[in-house]
């Protein structure tokens, strides 16, 4: 994937929206519309396809001025037999900034109220995978900024039309190339339909040696020809049975949000938690900081943070005012040399926008500190805090969960019509077609022949005494964190040796310690006295990364854990991702993420090898990217 994006620049050419770096215009002169509609929704046989089914998804290889996802959304919200929920997932190398699309969009009026609803949840141009939810959530866009070649290869998805809309061949071959549409052929399902407004020979011949079969029709405007492709029916290939019902256990972050993102998947989901309320674990603590990282490599940790993060700032605000969060900004405090030159390097490699991240030296730092700090920094502009306890109710708050609090399960087991949870005298407290292990530690006593690496790690925070740093306005991070407030929150810390969830006058002091780098003076503040503050265990594993998809070799078993100290910022999209995975839905994330996190893959490393397929749904796979 690209580290960086360059950003499409507004042009024209006679009128017709145009890219100098093609050389060639966006849609015909004769009207971007008229080929939506004719080339592209009726050339893969919609609205019609679409008609009654729970969900229709669609892939295009070029989102470019998003006329024909406009189109597509317009049509599907007028259709009266629209599908339930519609997915499209779209590629693009150079995308448009908001304001450019929507100066391109003043151009169709009749979609002010689509390209509002998008251009509001617009996200920052940073590679990767994003996941809009538009239309109280029943579409689905996953822009996927990056070569259409390498975001394809990692689409974990199964299509049933394909948008083939890239500048003209002779322009831009790669957007064609036999690889990209071999990817494309790997990703459709059994009847599949494809369309492009070009019929160049190169393309028919990649197609048909995918194994398409190509036809041409009638073109629109002064194209003679446009171009239908299908792809075979496999009578034999039965879709995968559909989930009816999903019990969570754990109302953590991570049980919460899966369990949200199942119900608005229209998934009976019961959450099932040893306390008599959720989120009383690592969850509970009164605030946690959000925000994304920064790396050279740009490696998978910072892939996933970054899509989490970005994710986080549209689906939060959807949840209402309920949830307590704020978008102060973190002033993450470089506090050393080593960090100094570490933090820049990765700015100049990855190059990101300075909306997302930005250097900033320590004149700037006390400016935005509003204390005078000894370091310069990285200031994230939109990170901040969140109430996780809030958040968490917010969640399991939607009309399809029930909430079994007060109940500890012992054991579960798959059963003739799919899974049990029983407690220690053997209840039967829920029976479903799938179990989500989201309880933290407690994953692996659930399912003891896993032999996950998983760590407990004890942190305490500490509350400082109320309004005593009044004019800290934004998030201070370094070492440790502090948080602003009427009663700011400092911690938490990472101990290895204390699992004891008493509060510990060690960490307090080191809590101090960590403050006192970030402010200089500011133990006169808050004085010597004990501070008040609550500890939990975090599970972890020695890569950094949440274990989280299906259990190998237990089909309708699946677990989300070892979320550690980001659980807050990564829990709602790989809540999305792995209702995803249960549903057979296209998801939010990479293969090669999806594959980075799975519950396998430490046994894989040992014995070198590839993923397996899931028994439940053969047609979503952890796969590698193709080659």
């Amino acid at each position: 994937m690209l580290n960086t994006l360059t950003p499409a620049d507004l042009a024209y050419r006679d009128g017709v929206p145009y890219s100098a770096l093609y050389d060639d215009i966006y849609h015909p002169a004769e009207g971007g519309i008229g080929q939506a509609e004719q080339v592209f929704l009726h050339g893969c046989g919609l609205p019609a396809r679409w008609a009654g089914r729970e969900t229709f998804v669609i892939l295009e290889t070029g989102f470019g001025t998003g006329l024909n996802f406009l189109v597509t959304w317009a049509a599907w919200r007028n259709d009266p037999a629209r599908c339930g929920r519609l997915h499209f997932l779209s590629a693009e190398k150079h995308p448009f900034s908001a304001a450019d699309l929507a100066h391109l969009h003043g151009r169709w009026p009749e979609f002010a109220d689509l390209s509002a609803e998008l251009l509001a949840s617009w996200p920052t141009m940073t590679p990767g995978f994003h996941r809009i939810a538009l239309d109280g959530g029943r579409v689905q866009l996953t822009l996927m900024l990056g070569d259409a070649f390498d975001c394809v290869s990692r689409a974990h998805a199964r299509v049933d039309a394909i948008y083939l809309d890239g500048f003209d061949p002779a322009h831009n071959a790669d957007m064609w190339q036999p690889g990209l549409l071999a990817a494309l052929a790997r990703r459709a399902q059994p009847g599949a339909l494809a369309a492009s407004y070009s019929v160049a020979a190169p393309i028919r011949h990649g197609l048909t040696e995918a194994g398409f079969v190509c036809e041409k029709r009638a073109g629109y405007g002064h194209k003679r020809h446009s171009l239908v492709a299908s792809w075979p029916l496999h009578p034999a290939e039965l879709p995968p049975p559909r989930v009816h019902h999903v019990a969570v256990i754990g109302a953590g972050v991570a049980g919460a949000a899966i369990a949200h993102a199942l119900a608005a998947r229209s998934v009976a989901v019961t959450v099932i938690e040893r306390e008599q309320q959720p989120a009383q674990g690592a969850s509970g603590n009164p605030a946690a900081v959000f925000r994304p990282v920064i790396s050279r490599d740009d490696n998978a940790g910072t892939r996933l943070t970054r899509a989490a993060f970005l994710h986080d700032l549209r689906a939060w605000r959807a949840l209402g005012e309920s949830v307590r969060w704020s978008s102060c900004g973190v002033l993450h405090l470089a506090c050393s040399d080593r960090l100094i030159a570490r933090q820049r390097e990765s700015l100049h490699f990855a190059m990101p926008p300075a909306s997302y991240a930005r250097w900033v030296e320590r004149d700037e730092a006390r400016a935005l500190a509003n204390w005078p700090v000894e370091f310069p920094a990285v200031l994230y502009p939109q990170a901040g805090w969140i109430d996780p306890v809030s958040l968490c109710r917010a969640w399991l708050g939607h009309p399809g969960i029930t909430l079994l609090a007060g109940h500890e399960v012992e054991r579960v087991q798959c059963a003739a019509a799919g899974w049990q949870v029983q407690d220690a005298a053997g209840k039967v407290l829920v029976e479903a077609d799938c179990v989500v292990l989201a309880s933290a530690l407690d994953v692996a006593r659930l399912v003891p022949d896993a032999d996950w690496p998983i760590e407990p790690v004890r942190g305490q925070i500490n509350l400082l005494p109320p309004h005593c740093l009044p004019e800290i306005r934004c998030v201070i991070a370094g070492e440790g964190n502090l948080i602003p407030g009427e009663q700011p929150v400092i911690g938490a810390t990472y101990d290895h040796d204390d699992f004891s969830l008493s509060l510990s006058a060690a960490s307090d002091q080191a809590n101090r310690d960590k403050l006192e780098i970030l402010l200089p003076g500011v133990g006169e503040r808050i004085g010597t006295h004990p501070l008040a503050g609550r500890a939990a265990l975090r599970a972890t594993l020695h890569d950094r990364l949440p274990l989280v998809g299906e259990v190998a070799g237990q089909a309708g078993l699946y677990v989300a854990s070892c979320y550690a100290s980001r659980g807050v910022a990564w829990a709602g999209l790989l809540g999305e991702a792995l209702a995803d995975r249960i549903t057979g839905q296209p998801s939010p994330l990479e293969s090669d993420l999806l594959e980075a996190i799975a519950p396998d893959r430490f046994r894989r490393r040992k014995l070198r090898i590839e993923p397996t397929r899931s028994r439940r749904n053969p047609a979503c796979e952890y796969s590698l990217p193709d080659q």
